[in-house]
């Protein structure tokens, strides 16, 4: 019970911080990276703890039915996410090169674009341990 009130402590702490957009507009080069940076941080940090979240109740459940499939089945589905955001995003960056400002700036955009698909698909997604 502890843990779920520090996971929903924690859940609102960084949708709070991660709702501040970059401007890219109003804030030099270098402030946007670094808004970036820090959007980046936040955005894995809550990602984390959905993952952690799923995978704290998918193990109740593997302990209390004996199946394991649902958490090996999560534990792939986070490896291979990791893989295709990472390759999704290093095309994009590839194609903007040789300038590197631009290419470094897609390729963030890119990652915050998944994680936060990712964990917009975690918010609905329902495990229940019983």
């Amino acid at each position: 019970m502890i843990k779920l009130m520090l996971l929903a402590t924690t859940f609102s702490a960084f949708s709070l911080a991660a709702t501040e957009a970059c401007d890219q507009k109003t804030l030099s080069k270098v402030e946007y990276m670094q808004c970036l940076d820090q959007q980046l941080e936040q955005s894995r940090r809550e990602l984390t703890t959905w993952e952690n979240n799923h995978l704290f109740k998918l193990e109740e459940q593997a302990n209390s039915t004996g199946r394991q499939d649902g958490l090996k089945l999560f534990n792939k589905s986070r490896q291979t996410f990791a893989l295709y955001a990472e390759q999704d995003c290093r095309w994009q960056f590839i194609g903007q090169l040789p300038d590197s400002k631009t290419a470094s700036a897609y390729y963030k955009q890119c990652q915050l674009y998944h994680i936060k698909q990712r964990i917009e698909l975690l918010k609905q997604v329902h495990t229940k341990p019983q």
